[in-house]
């Protein structure tokens, strides 16, 4: 009779194991089941939007194409404008440079004249 306990005690203690690993089986099915869940949200999303790779790749290239046909050639033309616009500043300033030593000259010339 003890050892009918024991054994009875024995088989208790397994199924109580066996119903432990079920349940984290059953937990690490529910786990992927959300997770596909989730991708096939994320594609019903994408295809109820008519999301295609090829679409987004296409835009991609309109927008480098805009950049490389309008806004490449304004910012050089904008940066070519400005560039002349330094170079006349630059040449004014090195016309009044000249100007100052050239009437710096004259007044040397001036005083060693005088002395």
């Amino acid at each position: 009779m003890e050892e009918l306990l024991k054994q009875l005690i024995e088989n208790v203690h397994e199924i109580k194991n066996n119903v432990a690993r079920i349940d984290e089986s059953i937990q690490g099915l529910e786990q992927r089941l959300s997770r596909l869940e989730k991708m096939d949200s994320i594609e019903h999303r994408v295809s109820v939007n008519q999301i295609d790779l090829t679409d987004i790749k296409e835009i991609v290239e309109k927008v480098e194409q805009f950049q490389r046909d309008i806004i490449l050639p304004m910012t050089k033309r904008q940066s070519s404008e400005e560039l002349a616009y330094i170079h006349k500043r630059l040449d004014a300033q090195l016309t009044k440079i000249a100007q100052n030593e050239e009437a710096i000259l004259m007044m040397s010339g001036k005083t060693e004249k005088t002395n």
